[in-house]
């Protein structure tokens, strides 16, 4: 089935969630965070977008962004592919690494705002990760409290800490009193996204790996397998006894859509 077109937001601004691939891990330290950094800098060069926030975890990113000069699909799609040039690169890997196109929800209105902004800096607690906020290096909260020289940062604090007053100081108090608040609102979340999906990519991956079984190997050989005859053989098999699109299998079997589609043609 085609996919929907995206609904735009009036107001421009989206809460944003990339994801790894089948829930792999796609920043394995620190030197892979701070890369993802600087390439939002890098991309938003001239005016493209403005970035109201983030939160950076081992196996998802959240961002609040606003597109200016390009929309948000293009700036996104340049974002995952550098990224993803980046991490394939240092650590010897081909194939996806974002779970298919990003997911977005749209922010239209000032409350959703706020909330949204507290969800995504409270990640990490939720996560377990860290108790305060403050704690986590990841994430754009300590630009907001002026932990962080803000002529350095990659994201724009004014707007939001704006609406809570014209003041900075007396912003970023209420600014912190707020985040500390308890987060009624709903928001687009890595579990809920994988919830969606997991019943039926969970058969899809367990039907794969019988095959892959068979040939005594598993998913995370077949990218590395150098028998292309075999690895043709595979696709192919895959191809006739699961329903997955090219790009599906990609993003499952960790091999390009390229790939995939030269082995089917020659079929």
């Amino acid at each position: 089935m085609p996919r929907l077109p995206r609904v735009m937001a009036n107001t421009g601004i989206y809460h944003v969630m990339l994801r790894g691939v089948n829930r792999m891990n796609i920043f394995l330290n620190h030197d892979d965070k701070a890369k993802f950094l600087e390439i939002l800098g890098n991309m938003n060069s001239e005016g493209e977008y403005t970035l109201y926030g983030y939160c950076i975890m081992d196996n998802h990113v959240h961002l609040l962004i606003k597109e200016e000069r390009d929309p948000i699909s293009r700036t996104m799609k340049r974002i995952c592919i550098s990224y993803s040039y980046y991490f394939n690169k240092k650590y010897e890997r081909v194939g996806h690494l974002f779970q298919d196109r990003f997911r977005s929800e749209r922010i239209e209105s000032e409350d959703y705002l706020l909330a949204c902004i507290r969800y995504i800096h409270n990640n990490p607690i939720k996560a377990l990760i860290v108790e305060e906020p403050s704690d986590y290096e990841w994430s754009s909260y300590n630009a907001y409290i002026g932990k962080l020289n803000n002529e350095d940062e990659i994201i724009s604090t004014e707007f939001i800490l704006n609406i809570f007053s014209e003041n900075k100081s007396r912003a970023i108090k209420e600014f912190q009193k707020f985040s500390a608040l308890d987060c009624e609102k709903v928001f687009m979340d890595l579990e809920d996204a994988e919830e969606k999906e997991e019943d039926v990519e969970k058969f899809q991956v367990e039907k794969i790996e019988q095959i892959l079984k068979s040939y005594k190997l598993t998913l995370e050989d077949l990218p590395e397998l150098k028998d292309k005859k075999i690895r043709t053989r595979i696709i192919r098999e895959i191809d006739a006894n699961v329903n997955l699109s090219t790009r599906q299998m990609s993003n499952i079997i960790g091999i390009s859509k390229d790939t995939i589609a030269r082995a089917l043609r020659d079929s």
